[in-house]
């Protein structure tokens, strides 16, 4: 079978190696269909994903289908339709044992410390692919399910009530996901941006009000919309120390500052702000058991994967029917 591989840092080829066997009886065997390019996997192309291990297949956002389960699998029946979970976890440390797998001190994560998905077949673990409905999601849109884990798990971080009102700055794919998740929770949702394409897709994923900081003082009109009590959740997508720093502000007593990414150097903080406020702030990272509510989730939101879905392009393989590799590029600026 075939296989993209980054070898190392700034070289990737594609690569004819064995396929993957069973070995394990808690293993499954899965045909990749589809898979998409996210941003950490640029990031391992290109060299910048500290957590990187090489060489490495990149990829984790996928849907597929069984091709062969191991002997302690009855649940799965080949031809069956799945998508990844790119993590796996020790279940015996701190985290694990407080309901926060998703930050094992033993994490592996496919497409960067493991082979992922960007290759005809997988062999992963029963725990790690989700059955879904084939007859409601393409095997392209089933590979989002993976990025909107994502958003729900910063809903979840941010505890997104119903008529609660949320903010979130650089809408990318995964700020968009975001805040269609927190419109789904039933959140009014602020959406800052200063790229007006950007910009004019947050509204197809639920944003009620959209503000371009280059041409709006976001601050007044946060002012407005609550009466100068600030927003109670920020979700932070741009990793811009200024936009870190003006979230406490924008927030209301009692808020929640979900940082979603980061910048070069260490951000200060206005502690006297922070308990004067009592604010909360919040890492994420990957997700934990975000995938059943996803998988459930997603067939009413396809109109919002299909927009994300930039580009398709199918790979003719050696070993039958080609998988189909999703490019995914909105907001990205850039391929491999």
């Amino acid at each position: 079978m075939r296989a993209i591989t980054v070898t190392k840092p700034g070289e990737m080829r594609l690569l004819e190696v064995p396929e993957p066997r069973i070995t394990e009886p808690d293993q499954v065997l899965v045909r990749v269909k589809a898979a998409g390019i996210c941003g950490s996997d640029v990031h391992v192309a290109h060299g910048t994903n500290p957590y990187a291990v090489y060489p490495v297949v990149p990829g984790h956002e996928a849907a597929g289908v069984i091709e062969a389960v191991g002997g302690n699998v009855n649940d799965l029946e080949i031809g069956d339709g799945v998508v990844f979970e790119p993590i796996t976890y020790c279940g015996t440390c701190y985290a694990c044992r407080s309901g926060h797998h998703n930050v094992c001190r033993e994490l592996k994560v496919l497409g960067c410390s493991v082979d992922g998905t960007f290759r005809d077949y997988a062999v992963v673990k029963r725990s790690q692919v989700y059955k879904y409905d084939t007859a409601r999601m393409s095997f392209v849109q089933a590979a989002l399910c993976e990025p909107y884990t994502i958003g729900a798990q910063a809903n979840w971080r941010g505890d997104v009530k119903p008529g609660g009102l949320g903010a979130g700055s650089r809408r990318g794919p995964i700020g968009l996901i975001v805040a269609d998740v927190a419109k789904s929770r039933g959140a009014k949702v602020i959406v800052s941006e200063p790229n007006e394409k950007r910009l004019a897709m947050a509204a197809e994923f639920g944003a009620d009000y959209m503000v371009n900081p280059l041409k709006q003082d976001l601050g007044k009109v946060v002012d407005e919309l609550t009466g100068g009590e600030g927003v109670n959740v920020i979700f932070e997508a741009a990793g811009v120390p200024a936009l870190l720093k003006d979230s406490i502000a924008l927030l209301s007593p009692a808020g929640r500052l979900v940082a979603m990414t980061y910048g070069p150097e260490p951000v200060p903080v206005d502690f006297r702000a922070v308990n004067a406020k009592e604010l909360t702030i919040l890492g994420t990272r990957h997700q934990y058991q975000k995938f059943p509510e996803v998988v459930t989730l997603l067939p009413d939101h396809l109109r919002q994967v299909d927009r994300l879905t930039t580009h398709i392009s199918r790979q003719r393989s050696l070993n039958g029917p080609s998988p189909c590799w999703l490019i995914r590029t909105a907001g990205l600026g850039r391929w491999f």
